[in-house]
């Protein structure tokens, strides 16, 4: 005890010492205390952002992601010299009909002159015309179909036609001298030329397709004078820029995940005007529910038969002021389109859209300007054979919204005549066989 004492007293003594000599230093020039170093505070590291693992779902393409499958204008010069120039890619689709013509001998070699962009549900073109001769104008159609089972299915009766279809029959020979690139990362593709007929019937195509996810890509270039193709570049150009979308939508769905919205709920017993036409359905009526249900859906409607066929009913609200058609599968159990408005079927009356439901805060009767802006990256399609012009938005899984136009969809004074809302995944895939 006595030595701790002494020792702390020893070291008080040292230590007023030190303090004395410290500041007798302190006076002298030249002599400074050195002060102690102050530590450095270490900045504590940044935590790590974790990498987010890459999109592993459906290869669904949308919208504005179509165009990464286009072709510029100097590859289109490039590879069909002979083809008018090509412009940039536009949000246009061009339909002529719904097929048609003689029959083929296999089957599926219809494939071949029936449009591709028969059940797609968006789409972007890259157009070259021909102002003097329209028959020599050619196109890169780029076609977002329901989901990658539509599209799969498509492009496996496309693919039968090359071996299948080299040479045919319909109502004469014909043959289609074609390639087929190898596949890669799940992108398919192949190429030819078309020849069918003789003289002033006589028909000479090249064609080449591609298809990844829910896209199939369609190139053709009328070719009656005589030009040449190279069908294995083609495939391989086509594959390899399918490749590319590929690569740039899984680095952006792996960056920003797709949301899926949940649908409100609807009060049936409102007036239809409260009710929003979606891609999943309008008001209380959801599309995929059963016939039965859709019925029973909304208190005090009537429902009629419409068109000549189980597959189309006409609602009528209890007022009698407002209607809806609904579209059934084929057979007829399942609703799978709801349209407000015009509908180009027999019974249409002309519409009041302050008394039908609106879409994205979107009436009939507005300018079909007030539908692009509430939708944008939507696709403008004109049908020629039945006079009709569209502007189409779909989502992801494969709903679509389709505004009916009163003129050419892209006119600034085009007006809203009717509405559809479908589920593009309940219509079974075309078959030619």
């Amino acid at each position: 005890m006595s030595t701790t004492v002494r020792d702390r007293r020893g070291m008080r003594g040292a230590g007023l010492l030190a303090t004395v000599m410290a500041g007798a230093l302190a006076l002298i020039p030249g002599c400074a205390a050195t002060p102690e170093a102050t530590p450095t505070a270490t900045a504590s590291p940044a935590p790590e952002t974790p990498t987010p693992e890459p999109y592993a779902g459906p290869l669904t393409f949308v919208g504005d992601e179509l165009d990464a499958f286009a072709l510029t204008p100097a590859e289109v010069a490039d590879l069909l010299p002979s083809a008018p120039p090509a412009t940039a890619v536009e949000d246009t689709l061009l339909q002529y009909s719904d097929g048609g013509g003689p029959d083929f001998t296999p089957a599926v070699c219809l494939l071949l002159t029936v449009e591709t962009s028969m059940r797609s549900i968006g789409a972007r073109t890259v157009p070259w015309i021909d102002s003097e001769d329209p028959g020599a104008s050619g196109k890169q159609e780029i076609l977002q179909f329901a989901s990658e089972d539509v599209a799969a299915a498509r492009m496996d009766d496309l693919l039968d036609t090359v071996e299948q279809c080299a040479q045919f029959d319909a109502q004469g020979a014909g043959t289609f001298d074609a390639v087929a690139a190898p596949e890669t990362d799940g992108v398919r593709a192949f190429a030819g030329t078309l020849e069918m007929g003789s003289g002033q019937n006589g028909w000479r195509t090249h064609h080449a397709f591609a298809s990844v996810g829910n896209v199939i890509v369609h190139l053709w270039q009328p070719a009656l004078d005589g030009s040449e193709f190279d069908a294995e570049r083609a495939a391989l150009l086509l594959r390899d820029r399918a490749g590319e979308a590929k690569a740039a939508f899984v680095e952006k769905l792996t960056a920003t995940p797709p949301a899926t919205p949940t649908p409100e709920t609807a009060d049936p017993a409102a007036p239809w005007s409260e009710w929003e036409m979606t891609a999943t359905g309008v008001g209380p009526l959801e599309l995929g529910m059963s016939r039965e249900e859709a019925l029973a859906a909304i208190p005090g409607a009537t429902a009629q038969a419409a068109g000549g066929t189980d597959t189309l009913v006409r609602l009528t609200s209890g007022d009698g002021a407002s209607t809806l058609l609904l579209q059934f599968t084929d057979d007829g159990a399942t609703l799978a389109a709801i349209t407000a408005g015009i509908a180009n079927v027999q019974g249409d009356v002309e519409p009041d859209g302050a008394v039908l439901p609106a879409t994205g805060g979107v009436r009939i009767g507005a300018p079909v300007t007030e539908a692009t802006a509430a939708f944008p990256e939507g696709t403008f399609i004109r049908i020629v054979s039945s006079g009709e012009y569209f502007y189409q938005s779909a989502t992801r899984d494969g709903g679509v919204i389709r505004f009916r136009a009163d003129r050419e969809a892209a006119d600034p004074a085009a007006v809203i005549t009717g509405v559809t809302v479908e589920d593009a995944t309940l219509w079974p895939p075309l078959r030619f066989e």
